[in-house]
């Protein structure tokens, strides 16, 4: 990092965390507002236990242009056991969405984590029947309020054995990997308007398992294409790491190439992680800083990217941060990966993405590529 960028950074970080820092941050312009500056969304993934709290339901009110759920529209959050399916937090998201005015993005409609445990060991009708059924009903009862359908969620798999670059899972055995296609043709004869997506991570830094993952998704996305398969979107995860590289030129020429096939692209679950960074909270969050904008000026200057959701609002609820999914930083300290600290107060990370939003290079055009507004 450059004196210069340190020193800039140093500086947003005090200006963001003391109490003037704070009440700019309530009282101006929220990052929604920004993005739409340039024809784009903002917002964030929630889950109905911590979403209507303080200081996530202020930030929401503030920010969010964007809801997507968390785990609550996940299969088997949803359905548990065999026939009895509770929509009760799924509805919950989506009136959220509603009342804050908020595009709402559905994830996800099949994924080799969400499967039903009752369902691991179907035979593959089975398993057909019950995933048929389990979308088409998702895609009915949200029909009309959902801007995107995360369809299909990370099959990909770069340094697997097989040729295909596809990752071997439940969904793949009991599904198949060469009916994944027939998801997306069975979610647009459901939902005609809806945006359908194919999502997943690991594709956005300069580093060669990255690259394995960016070669094996564009393989499988030029076969679906060819086959005329109802895509609109690439969702790209974004779940960066301070200690890997970043190529601002390598990630823009990825999203050419993704554009090239029609597609437009969408940050789906925005997070940073400082686990491996040394010094200070202050060195910590200015490092942080810095690589959310390098990220952020990318996507803003390409004009196929569509909108930014970040995977939670705090770091008090960042999924880095709980439970048997921490891996913690070697000082025992959690990790500092969101836009807000633990009490909800605006980070150097804050005025990063604040400052890239509102500067945004060159805006989304949808005009060409193949997709469509809600």
């Amino acid at each position: 990092m450059t004196m210069q960028r340190r020193e800039v950074l140093n500086w947003a970080c005090g200006a963001c965390v003391g109490a003037v820092g704070l009440a700019r941050a309530q009282d101006g312009l929220g990052l929604n507002d920004a993005a739409l500056g340039s024809g784009r969304r903002f917002g964030f993934a929630i889950d109905p236990g911590y979403a209507n709290k303080e200081p996530v339901k202020s930030l929401l009110r503030q920010h969010a242009g964007v809801i997507t759920a968390e785990n609550a529209m996940k299969w088997r959050n949803i359905e548990n056991v065999a026939g009895v399916s509770d929509y009760t937090r799924a509805d919950w998201v989506a009136d959220t969405a509603e009342r804050l005015g908020a595009a709402l993005r559905g994830h996800t409609l099949a994924w080799h984590q969400s499967t039903p445990a009752y369902l691991s060991t179907a035979t593959r009708e089975v398993f057909a029947v019950a995933q048929t059924a389990h979308l088409q009903a998702m895609t009915a009862r949200y029909r009309g309020r959902i801007h995107t359908w995360d369809v299909l969620n990370e099959v990909i798999d770069g340094d697997q054995k097989n040729k295909s670059g596809l990752r071997e899972s439940v969904l793949s055995e009991l599904w198949g990997e060469d009916r994944y296609p027939e998801l997306f043709e069975l979610a647009r004869a459901s939902d005609t308007r809806a945006k359908l997506a194919y999502n997943d991570y690991g594709m956005e830094q300069n580093e060669p398992w990255c690259e394995r993952r960016r070669t094996a998704v564009l393989r499988m996305l030029e076969q679906w294409i060819k086959r005329k398969t109802p895509v609109d979107v690439m969702g790209l995860q974004a779940h960066l790491d301070v200690s890997r590289k970043f190529s601002a030129t390598r990630l823009s020429r990825f999203f050419d190439e993704l554009r090239a096939l029609g597609l437009g692209i969408q940050i789906t679950e925005l997070d940073v992680r400082d686990a491996l960074q040394p010094g200070t909270v202050s060195d910590r969050d200015a490092a942080t800083a810095a690589l959310y904008k390098d990220f952020m000026d990318t996507c803003m200057g390409h004009a196929a990217v569509e909108m930014i959701v970040m995977w939670n609002v705090t770091d008090e609820e960042s999924w880095v941060n709980r439970g048997v999914q921490a891996p913690r930083r070697p000082d025992g300290q959690p990790m500092r990966p969101t836009l807000f600290d633990m009490q909800g107060q605006p980070k150097a990370a804050f005025a990063a993405v604040a400052g890239s939003l509102r500067q945004a290079a060159v805006p989304f055009d949808l005009k060409n590529t193949n997709t469509k507004h809600v």
